[in-house]
């Protein structure tokens, strides 16, 4: 469980969309006609920019070509990003504004992207002090240079460094971390640390300064494990008929299921309740078998204040030709609905469910 709903991270990702660009705007091209009977010559920043007003120890640049300027353009971006690891996704849009202050105001980005293609807005896409400096058309294909100044660059990736990192201290700033709600928080932090490394990539390669006690993806993953195997999980079901699933299988199901997430089981009076409800009914026989309908429904509560977090709902129908073979279908397939069947390599459907409720939730839940 290491993907999180990236709707979750607006503020993360709205931070770091605004940052993407300061200063897109670039010179129109520079048509180059092809001298007679002979190629036409590149410009110079194309095919040494180090030698052309963009020296290695002032800039990082990389250069880009495409059928249209803007096609060189983002190829541009996109090598240049790759300098640190990167990938450029291509995703068309129409009109885009992208804005955002950081830290006390200093710093402002503003930029409106009207083209048919835009940078990334996930963490994939950081390319904050980039700008496209130089333009040229020769023939029919056009030529771009992305040039990031490592001074500015340090400046701006140390800002927002420092704010994602303020953001997880804010988000993580709660009276009790071991609860769905503080699981929801560090994983959240997980991803901002994320975007933290991407920042960090950049920065060692401008000769920036990496700000000290920075956790990683993989630790604030480890402290959610951590946080479920804090909280306990009593089950409860309610069974009609009453003496139905003598072995208690649907029970053993759900337990086994929270406990392979990581919540520990079997606690009274603990913070969150699966509250289990199964209903048998006879169906009208086909030929020779029994069939039997089950109406399962299970609510993951918060016992403090009852409100429900996640809903699984699942019916169906099973037969055979005894009402044991018949229940006993019921059961082993409600058994694999809930925790899933490894040797076929089908996925629970009350663990997948729970998961993905517990990454799409916000904080304060």
């Amino acid at each position: 469980m290491h993907s999180l709903n990236k709707s979750i991270l607006g503020f993360s990702v709205l931070l770091l969309c605004g940052m993407i660009f300061a200063a897109c705007a670039s010179k129109p091209p520079v048509y180059i006609p092809p001298p007679s009977g002979s190629r036409a010559q590149l410009p110079d920043w194309f095919t040494n920019p180090e030698t052309a007003g963009y020296p290695r120890n002032t800039y990082t640049s990389a250069n880009g070509e495409g059928r249209t300027a803007e096609d060189a353009q983002f190829n541009a971006r996109a090598n240049l990003l790759g300098i640190f690891g990167m990938k450029l996704a291509d995703e068309s849009v129409i009109a885009e504004m992208f804005s955002q202050t950081t830290t006390n105001n200093v710093t402002n980005w503003n930029e409106t992207v009207t083209s048919d293609r835009r940078i990334s807005t996930s963490a994939e896409g950081i390319l904050a002090g980039a700008t496209i400096e130089e333009n040229a058309q020769v023939g029919q294909t056009f030529y771009a240079l992305a040039v990031m100044e490592n001074a500015r660059a340090r400046r701006v990736y140390g800002e927002i460094i420092a704010q994602l990192q303020r953001n997880i201290t804010d988000l993580l700033n709660i009276p009790n971390i071991n609860t769905i709600d503080g699981f929801t928080r560090t994983r959240i932090a997980a991803e901002i640390a994320k975007d933290i490394e991407a920042c960090v990539r950049v920065l060692n390669h401008v000769g920036g300064t990496v700000p000290a006690g920075l956790k990683t993806e993989s630790q604030y993953l480890t402290d959610a494990d951590n946080i479920l195997r804090n909280i306990p999980v009593s089950v409860n079901i309610r069974k009609n008929p009453a003496n139905v699933d003598s072995a208690d299988r649907v029970q053993g199901a759900f337990t086994r299921a929270l406990t392979e997430i990581g919540f520990r089981t079997g606690t009274a009076n603990a913070p969150y309740a699966l509250d289990v409800s199964l209903t048998l009914t006879e169906a009208p026989a086909q030929g020779a078998n029994i069939f039997f309908r089950y109406e399962l429904s299970a609510n993951f509560r918060d016992t403090r204040t009852n409100a429900v977090i996640a809903r699984f709902n699942i019916a169906d129908r099973e037969g055979h030709t005894s009402v044991v073979n018949a229940h006993n279908r019921v059961f082993t397939r409600i058994e694999e609905r809930v925790i899933g069947n490894p040797a076929r390599n089908v996925d629970g459907e009350f663990k997948t469910m729970l998961l993905q409720t517990f990454s799409s939730l916000t904080p304060g839940r």
